[in-house]
């Protein structure tokens, strides 16, 4: 009686493999078309997160977003206490603590701010799976918790998503109107705004994934928006998706599109630094006491 019962278990869990398999295959055959891209999960080395945390001014710092889920990141705390903060939100790479840090190092230069990056759920040997209810969750919990660990007012917080990272940023800023103060500013570089994102495994190519869509979260956000996006995105297959998510926007937001730029090159772009930099003191200067 046990092993009927045990046989029953095993067929239907069979059987619900087999739906979502042919869900997904269905979605991808005669869906709407989108991008797919794998998510970059990962193990970093100790040695390596320490040598991260050996930059001038730089130290590790965990979150825990949930029960059992500890996010590894980086922190450069500022010299005055009333800096602005910047906190990253990267796009899907294998080293996103290292290429987020070498980002922010560029993006402050001698500016005295505030600092910080974490690693998504996989990512860099934070712990647990991405999903994306999951990821958003904690997109928010990152925002929070870093104001409370560090003793930062939110409203000295920019908050700059890259990618991925875009759509993750949206979401916390999103949800963070509810309570005041609201993040100083929210900048968007070559941000996803319709793409599928999947897990690993053999059964990758039939997986429906997640669909992260950005522009129904849009109306959340308030003014003050920096949007960049380079005209040559290879990831993206070009610049609509930025172009989208500037249009949805409106009047909230300063729109930057630069020519021959591609995906990842948006990174160390000066003019697009440059830009996101003087964007951000902009927006800092009503925040000295």
């Amino acid at each position: 009686m046990r092993l009927s019962r045990r046989k029953g278990i095993v067929v239907v869990g069979l059987l619900a493999t087999v739906m979502a398999l042919a869900a997904g295959t269905y979605g991808r055959v005669f869906g709407h078309k989108r991008v797919r891209f794998p998510y970059l999960t990962g193990t970093l080395a100790a040695s390596e997160y320490q040598a991260l945390a050996a930059h001038p001014g730089w130290r590790t710092a965990q979150l825990e977003v949930a029960a059992g889920i500890n996010l590894n990141g980086l922190v450069r705390r500022p010299q005055a206490a009333n800096a602005p903060w910047v906190l990253f939100y990267q796009g899907n790479d294998a080293a996103m603590l290292k290429v987020g840090q070498a980002f922010l190092e560029r993006l402050a230069a001698a500016q005295d701010w505030g600092l910080a990056v974490f690693a998504y759920r996989g990512y860099d040997s934070s712990d647990g799976v991405p999903y994306l209810s999951d990821l958003t969750h904690d997109a928010s919990e990152i925002l929070n918790q870093l104001c409370r660990t560090q003793g930062v007012d939110r409203g000295r917080v920019h908050v700059v998503g890259f990618s991925i990272g875009g759509h993750l940023a949206v979401r916390a800023v999103g949800a963070a109107q509810a309570v005041a103060p609201r993040p100083a500013s929210l900048t968007l570089l070559a941000s996803v705004d319709d793409i599928v994102m999947v897990r690993r495994s053999l059964y990758a190519k039939l997986d429906p994934g997640d669909v992260l869509e950005t522009h129904p979260y849009l109306d959340a956000i308030p003014a003050p928006v920096l949007v960049i996006q380079g005209t040559a995105d290879e990831s993206l297959m070009g610049p609509g998706q930025g172009r989208a998510i500037a249009l949805k926007l409106g009047n909230r937001a300063t729109y930057l599109e630069l020519p021959g730029v591609g995906h990842i090159a948006l990174l160390s772009n000066d003019v697009a630094l440059g830009k996101v930099r003087e964007f951000i003191a902009s927006h800092s200067a009503s925040l000295s006491p």
